[in-house]
């Protein structure tokens, strides 16, 4: 039995890395007595996939995982069981099941979105906002410099920031952002933050707040869910 799992990553549950999060979710399962199928060979492991893997610290409405179960279960039965067995932090809210094998979810998943909070050091008017929004969006690149196990590499991740939106809320800037994410290439919130820091020179204070609102399959035609798909 192939099932697709749709949960939240709630704040009690941030700091969890993704490590953490395949030993919980290896966890939950015996404790709802749900036999997970694992590979075979000299190393089995569980036969479960996730989605585009969050960064520790961050909160989320809608993570995604795949799992193959040795037994077959009414999905109301599995619902049941997973509910009681899930930890703080993590809350189930979809179950479907897969009747055919699909590419993995990270290989499917090409975009998420975000609410970002940026706490401002100083004040800002709405008109302010919107004009250095369509500032940033317009440049044809932004560089950022990341970190990899060769060393410094610099990558463009314009081109990868599909939609940008923001209000003000007191001292905070309230962010809506659209990324490219998954197998073809990760943009990171916090790196669309500091394109608009550096395009209008903002003064910010510590306690960026990232909340990741869902993950999507895009395509020409339409935005999907990967329950939708």
């Amino acid at each position: 039995m192939l099932v697709r799992i749709k949960y939240r990553k709630t704040s009690a549950g941030r700091f969890m890395s993704h490590l953490d999060l395949l030993r919980t979710i290896e966890r939950i399962f015996r404790r709802a007595g749900l036999p997970m199928a694992f590979s075979e060979g000299f190393n089995p492991h569980p036969k479960v996939s996730f989605g585009s893997a969050l960064a520790v610290g961050i909160t989320s409405d809608a993570e995604y995982l795949d799992v193959e179960l040795r037994e077959e279960f009414p999905l109301d039965q599995l619902r049941e069981r997973l509910d009681v067995a899930v930890p703080s932090g993590i809350e189930i809210m979809e179950i479907r099941q897969l009747q055919t094998r699909t590419r993995s979810l990270t290989a499917q998943i090409n975009m998420a979105r975000y609410r970002v909070y940026v706490p401002l050091a100083e004040k800002m008017e709405a008109s302010e906002l919107e004009q250095l929004i369509q500032k940033a969006m317009v440049q044809p690149t932004f560089i950022v410099t990341r970190d990899g196990k060769k060393g410094k590499r610099q990558v463009d991740i314009k081109n990868g920031i599909y939609k940008l939106e923001g209000r003000l809320d007191e001292d905070y800037i309230i962010l809506q952002i659209d990324v490219q994410t998954g197998s073809e290439g990760n943009i990171r919130p916090e790196e669309v933050v500091e394109m608009l820091r550096k395009t209008g020179d903002l003064y910010l204070r510590e306690g960026l707040q990232i909340h990741r609102l869902g993950l999507y399959v895009r395509e020409e035609a339409a935005i999907k869910t990967p329950l939708e798909i």
